[in-house]
């Protein structure tokens, strides 16, 4: 739709006439009744306004009072005095006492933000406490992320992510992704990232999997020395989202989510999200970010199906569960036999499960929920909210903190 998707922004137009119009609109209508010669009488019939009507308007006109002028008028005085619909704007917008350019301000400003967020979300999300409060609202995200103007959100937060290849009508989805490609960015991981090193890394990940309160820590600090920032924060509301992997300053970084607040899933979505690093850096580079959502479809053909197998692969392999999954109903043995391959038992009852359902079709996980483990020890030190922080800068040194070895 171009230029018509934004309603006229008031405050511009107020601006290019400064503190008022070098002529009033009153003062233009009589210019132009004395060049064309034409009397209010003349004028009310070409307008097809009632002559006492008329002269009511044109009493307050001449007094300063044009707020009471409808638009339909502008637009006939506009044609017959030959003039530019939006310059004629600009000199009404001029001839407004500051009260009512305050009020059409306003409602440009809730238009913007019911068309940009998603208000019930973001009150399910304690993020604000009324979604009828409009100007609680707009001060609400101004001060989160120190913004001057609620309009600057838009190219000051994430502001390279969207276009044309990230076009959702998710607004929580969208805000997730801003906030958490924000706080990268603030975060400036010093660090270049080195894929050799990384790919060392990853090797050895799999024993930290058995140090519940620690373990994620000290593989999230590993990561950030080698150049990546991983983040978790929690998922938007009603989505799916286990992960996504971002390109921020030529460098990779990744946001996780305590999704379905399961341990396995936390590590698995760690892994599948390095695998992109390790793959789809230069595709990533492109599209800047994707995530990785239950049942979503790859709308960029990254390799999800390599990168869910490379997670397995890496965390606990193939060949492992084909000796241990006959034993899986001897809680005693799987215990066992996860010390001896330096994994966390959640792993492989969560393995089970997904291959269970994958090549049998049989749903377990309610079977064996209660071995999956919880996020809430793994993420005490870590897992961050910036949403119900009063500003997301309180958040980002708190991360820097956590991210930073030897701090706990």
């Amino acid at each position: 739709m171009g230029n018509n998707d934004m309603p006229i922004n008031i405050s511009d137009l107020f601006e290019q006439v400064g503190s008022g119009p070098s002529v009033s609109f009153s003062e233009l209508v009589e210019q132009k009744k004395l060049e064309l010669g034409i009397t209010d009488f003349q004028m009310s019939k070409i307008l097809g306004i009632p002559k006492n009507t008329f002269y009511r308007m044109t009493k307050r006109i001449s007094e300063g009072d044009v707020e009471s002028l409808d638009y339909f008028s502008i637009i006939k005085i506009s044609q017959l005095f030959n003039l530019d619909v939006q310059d004629l704007t600009k000199t009404y917008v001029g001839s407004l006492n500051s009260e009512h350019i305050g009020q059409i301000e306003d409602a440009r400003k809730a238009n913007y933000i019911l068309r940009t967020f998603d208000v019930k979300g973001l009150k399910d999300l304690n993020f604000i406490s009324s979604i009828t409060d409009f100007q609680h609202i707009e001060n609400r995200i101004k001060s989160f992320f120190h913004l001057d103007s609620i309009f600057d959100y838009s190219h000051e937060v994430g502001r390279v992510l969207f276009s044309k290849l990230h076009n959702s009508n998710d607004k929580m989805r969208e805000l997730w992704v801003r906030s958490a490609f924000f706080q990268f960015e603030k975060i400036e991981n010093t660090n270049e990232f080195n894929r050799e090193a990384l790919l060392s890394l990853v090797k050895n990940i799999r024993p930290y999997t058995r140090y519940e309160e620690k373990g994620f820590l000290t593989v999230i600090r590993a990561l950030f020395g080698v150049g990546i920032t991983v983040i978790v924060q929690p998922s938007p509301p009603k989505a799916k989202v286990r992960g996504g992997t971002f390109v921020v300053n030529g460098k990779p970084c990744i946001a996780i989510t305590d999704y379905n607040n399961n341990y396995a899933t936390l590590w698995f979505a760690l892994m599948h999200e390095l695998f992109h690093v390790l793959n789809d850096l230069d595709q990533l580079k492109v599209l800047k970010y994707a995530l990785t959502e239950d049942g979503a479809a790859d709308l960029f053909l990254l390799q999800e199906e390599d990168a869910d197998w490379f997670a397995r692969e890496m965390l606990f392999p193939r060949e492992f569960m084909n000796y241990i999954k006959h034993l899986i109903n001897s809680p005693a043995s799987v215990a066992k036999y996860a010390e001896e391959k330096r994994v966390h038992s959640a792993i492989i009852y969560s393995f089970f499960c997904y291959e269970a359902n994958k090549e049998m079709g049989k749903n377990l996980y309610g079977l064996y929920q209660q071995y999956f483990g919880k996020t809430d020890i793994a993420l005490r030190s870590l897992k961050t909210n910036p949403f119900d922080k009063e500003s997301i800068f309180e958040e980002i040194e708190l991360i820097k903190k956590r991210l930073t070895v030897g701090t706990n």
